[in-house]
């Protein structure tokens, strides 16, 4: 009797650690480009790897880079009291243009922006306590500050949406929060099965 067994065929994982690509030992967000560059918001700074080589860049303000997020040729970063992008010049190298400085009073004390989303062609800045949206064609901004804390913003089937700790569960509609709903149930535990149920439908 022959038995056939199919399987699915892992790609190899490979670990490396701090001393290989001398940065820190924390990485807290990974995104990638077409290109098939990963990038890590490390501690010690935004760190690049083409699949052979490793290139830190050091964080702006020389803190923990808390989130990267890809989108087109830009590599958007966020860390203590600062946010903006990266863009390749004309030696190959990346360089820093800060966009938080534009809108350095409306930032708290202390505040991290910890999560970056796309919706079209704004892009999000999250930090516990408010959210950032960047018009990248008009380059303006609008804030969402909730009267309780954040604790997390998902982009869900076109959609963003954000969680905050005492209000509810919001929807983003044209740079102005729209409450969804205040139900006790949309507890943290059940927001994210729920969050993940909608990703997987649609995804």
């Amino acid at each position: 009797m022959a038995f056939m067994v199919h399987s699915q065929e892992l790609p190899p994982i490979i670990k490396y650690a701090p001393n290989t690509y001398k940065a820190g030992n924390q990485n807290w967000m990974i995104s990638q480009n077409k290109q098939n560059f990963m990038y890590f918001a490390n501690n010690d700074g935004l760190l690049e790897f083409n699949g052979s080589e490793w290139i830190l860049y050091p964080s702006p303000n020389e803190s923990i880079l808390r989130s990267v997020k890809v989108i087109e040729d830009r590599i958007y970063t966020g860390c203590y009291m600062e946010f903006g992008y990266w863009e390749r010049n004309q030696n190959g190298l990346l360089k820093y243009k800060s966009l938080s400085e534009k809108i350095k009073s409306k930032i708290l004390d202390d505040e991290q922006f910890w999560n970056i989303l796309q919706f079209d062609h704004w892009v999000i800045f999250q930090s516990l306590n408010q959210i950032f949206i960047y018009d990248s064609k008009r380059e303006n901004f609008k804030a969402i500050k909730p009267e309780s804390g954040i604790f997390k913003a998902y982009s869900v089937a076109k959609s963003i949406y954000f969680q905050t700790v005492k209000n509810g569960f919001y929807e983003i509609e044209n740079g102005v929060s729209k409450l969804i709903s205040k139900d006790p149930f949309l507890s943290i535990i059940k927001l994210y099965q729920f969050i993940n149920a909608i990703i997987h439908y649609y995804y």
